[in-house]
C-alpha cells in the first residue's frame, strides 16, 4: 500500500517544464486519494496542467516582489531562515489530510519547511534532489557554509533520497555520508513514444532548423542560444525556440534568424520537432555560481529529446551532465567544449551535410533514452522508495 502523501515544496507540480514535469510524471498514476500537493513557490501551477483529481493548496511566498529587485539575496537569505518554522499557512494547507509520509524537492526554501512539518509529525520524509541547493547562489556568500550544515543534515535524515544523477549520488555520498538512489527524470507514463527517426530525417531532408526546447533561467542561456544562431547563420540555419522564454525578456534573441514559438505540450512538442526541425540543441552554460548544477543536475529535456529521432549537439564543459552522458553512452549526442562561434559553426555544418552522421546519432540517441527514461522504470523506483522505507 502506498503511503498518503503529503508534498511540500516550492515547485509546482505540472506538466510542463524541468523538475515539474519529472514531478508530474512521476506521480501521474499515485493514488489521487491518498496524494496532497501544498506548493510553496511563487507562481503556483496552472489548474489546466495539474495532475487531474488532486487536491492542490498553494501557500504564497512572503516579500515575492522583493526576490525580483537588487535585495534578491538578502531576502532570500531571510526567507532560507525562517523556513526552517512551519508558518500558520503552511499548517492551515495541510489540515484534513492524515500524511504517512512527507515528499519534498531541495529547490528555494519551501522543503526546509517540509522538512520541519515532518519531523514535527515525527514522518518519514523523501528528498527528491533536482539541482544544488547548497552551492546555489540565490542567497548571501556568507551562509554558504550555514547552508551546507542545514542541507547536510536534512539530508542525512531523510527517509529516502532521489537524485537526479549518478554524479549527484556520488558526490552527496562523498560530502554527506548517506548513500542515495539515481531517480533519471522520465517520460510520461501516458506520452507517445515513437518508432524510429524523425519523418524529415528518414526521409533524407537536408533542412537547416536547429530547435532548442526548454526555459532560459540564466543570462548564460541566452548568451549560448544567441551565440548559436550566430554560428548558424552565415549556413543559412534557422534558430527555434520553444518555452516561456520571450524578445520583450531577453532582447538578445531578437535576431533575424531566430523564431521564438512559446511553450507547448509535451506531446504537442515532439511532434512540433519531429515535423520541423533537424538538430535538437542542448546547451550546458548555466552561468556564474551554478558550476556544481552543470556537473550535478542531469538536463530533463533529454527524456523528450530522445524520443524525437533527431540529432542532439550538446554545448558545455568537458565535466557537464550531458558530456558525461555522452562518455558513458557514446555516440548519443554530438558534444562541444568550445564556445568560439567557428567551432559551433564547424559542427553544425556537419551535422546539416552528413546525413548519415545524423541518422547515426539520431538513431543511438533514441536507443538509450526508449531504455533510460521509460516510465515504467521510474515509477517502479519511486515507489519502491517509498514502500520500503516508509
Amino acid at each position: 500500500m502506498l503511503p498518503r502523501l503529503l508534498y511540500i515544496a516550492d515547485v509546482p507540480i505540472e506538466n510542463s517544464l524541468h523538475g515539474s514535469a519529472l514531478l508530474y510524471r512521476l506521480l501521474l498514476d499515485y493514488p489521487r486519494d491518498r496524494l496532497r500537493i501544498v506548493e510553496t513557490g511563487a507562481q503556483p501551477s496552472l489548474p489546466h496542467r495539474r495532475l487531474p483529481g488532486v487536491d492542490y493548496r498553494h501557500v504564497p511566498q512572503r516579500l515575492g516582489r522583493l526576490r525580483r529587485t537588487r535585495l534578491a539575496k538578502l531576502v532570500n537569505s531571510m526567507a532560507m531562515l525562517g523556513a526552517a518554522h512551519v508558518s500558520r499557512a503552511t499548517r492551515i494547507a495541510t489540515l484534513g489530510f492524515d500524511a504517512d509520509a512527507v515528499l519534498t524537492v531541495t529547490n528555494g526554501n519551501g522543503w526546509l519547511a517540509a522538512v520541519a512539518f515532518a519531523r514535527g509529525r515525527k514522518l518519514p520524509y523523501h528528498l527528491i534532489c533536482h539541482d544544488e541547493w547548497s552551492g546555489g547562489g540565490a542567497t548571501l556568500a556568507a551562509l554558504a557554509s550555514m547552508k551546507e550544515r542545514i542541507f547536510a543534515q536534512a539530508y542525512r535524515g531523510a527517509a529516502s533520497r532521489l537524485c537526479v544523477s549518478p554524479a549527484m549520488v556520488a558526490a552527496y555520498e562523498r560530502r554527506f555520508g548517506a548513500a542515495g538512489v539515481t531517480l533519471y527524470p522520465a517520460r510520461s507514463p501516458h506520452g507517445l513514444v515513437y518508432e524510429g527517426l524523425s519523418p524529415r530525417l528518414a526521409a533524407g531532408a537536408s533542412g537547416r532548423v536547429v530547435a532548442f526546447a526548454g526555459s532560459m533561467s540564466t543570462l548564460a542561456m541566452v548568451e549560448a542560444n544567441r551565440r548559436l544562431a550566430k554560428a548558424i547563420a552565415p549556413l543559412g540555419g534557422r534558430l527555434v525556440i520553444y518555452g516561456p522564454a520571450t524578445v520583450d525578456a531577453h532582447p538578445a534573441l531578437a535576431q533575424p534568424n531566430i523564431e521564438v514559438r512559446g511553450l507547448l505540450p509535451p506531446d504537442a512538442l515532439i511532434a512540433a520537432l519531429r515535423n520541423e526541425v533537424d538538430i535538437l540543441y542542448l546547451p550546458m552554460w548555466f552561468g556564474p555560481g551554478e558550476k556544481a548544477n552543470e556537473r550535478l543536475s542531469f538536463p530533463s529535456k533529454l527524456t523528450d529529446y530522445t524520443n524525437v529521432g533527431l540529432p542532439i549537439y550538446v554545448s558545455g564543459d568537458a565535466d557537464c551532465a550531458a558530456a558525461l552522458w555522452e562518455r558513458q553512452h557514446p555516440g548519443v549526442a554530438l558534444v562541444q567544449h568550445s564556445t568560439a562561434i567557428a567551432d559551433i559553426a564547424a559542427d553544425i555544418q556537419k551535422l546539416f551535410e552528413d546525413r548519415q552522421l545524423a541518422r547515426s546519432l539520431a538513431e543511438r540517441a533514441k536507443a538509450v533514452g526508449d531504455m533510460m527514461f521509460a516510465a515504467t522504470s521510474a515509477e517502479q523506483i519511486f515507489y519502491r522508495t517509498l514502500t520500503q522505507r516508509s
